[in-house]
């Protein structure tokens, strides 16, 4: 997804997929992926910290997913 929203949009803008109501739902393909971007105003952003652990690479998050799995 990263690569495809880097062909349409800056490294540093801040794009949403989205997924709207169900009633509002447009699907002409399945293979479709809705991003977006509003023009003129910034999408509000949570911070870092509730997407993720901020500095724990890929290879690190799934060591320690796979280390809490084990205990649990």
């Amino acid at each position: 997804m990263c690569f495809v929203k880097d062909l349409f949009w800056e490294e540093e803008e801040c794009v949403m997929q989205l997924h709207p109501p169900h009633s509002q739902y447009v699907n002409n393909s399945r293979y479709c992926l809705h991003l977006w971007r509003p023009i003129n105003r910034d999408i509000p952003m949570p911070p870092p910290g509730f997407v993720g652990i901020v500095g724990l690479g890929p290879s690190d998050a799934a060591i320690l997913f796979a280390q809490m799995q084990a205990i649990s």
